[in-house]
């Protein structure tokens, strides 16, 4: 449900789209954030994917930031820019939603165990969204299925840029690739 302005929604009803956290960006935030002086934390952006719920689609830290100092709502508005509500934006977040589905992240608390190093969260997140979009962006749904049946106890996430490589991963989030008809562990 589309709104306009800025409203004051509970830090528990906001969904996320985001499965790891900066450790570097937390300790950026952690400079300036006091959660007695909220006027200056501006609204985060929130966007409603069909399910009913506002989810968080940027502005992940800072929320989970005001969640860890007790804040229990926060200041947020509706966004319809192009990348969010566009037809690739709503491809590209749905994938994230299914993400966080899969790994059972469905309050900003989860990420607590999910904060990385800026190495792993480039190589772990940074990329992955990187290989979601090559994936959905180039390829159709049925060719997807196509390349799901390549490694069918393995949940596809990505691909390269030109489609020679894709990128699996299991339920534990052990990462694989599918390159030259071989499946292996991602270095």
């Amino acid at each position: 449900m589309e709104f306009s302005g800025t409203r004051q929604l509970p830090i528990d009803s906001l969904g996320l789209s985001q499965i790891y956290l900066s450790a570097q960006k937390l300790a950026a935030v952690d400079k300036w954030f006091d959660p007695r002086h909220m006027e200056g934390f501006g609204p985060l952006p929130v966007h409603d994917f069909g399910d009913g719920r506002y989810t968080l689609v940027d502005g992940h830290t800072r929320a989970y930031m005001a969640w860890k100092s007790g804040v229990p709502a926060l200041p947020v508005r509706y966004n319809t820019d192009e990348i969010v509500a566009g037809p690739t934006g709503q491809l590209l977040y749905r994938a994230d939603l299914a993400w966080c589905r899969r790994f059972g992240l469905s309050h900003i608390r989860c990420l607590g165990p999910r904060i990385l190093n800026a190495a792993d969260y480039q190589r772990l997140w940074i990329t992955r969204c990187d290989r979601s979009y090559d994936l959905l962006t180039q390829t159709t749904p049925e060719e997807q299925e196509k390349f799901r049946a390549l490694a069918p106890h393995l949940f596809l996430y990505g691909a390269s840029e030109d489609l020679s490589t894709l990128y699996f991963e299991n339920q534990a989030g052990a990462l694989f690739l599918y390159q030259n008809n071989t499946l292996l562990p991602e270095p």
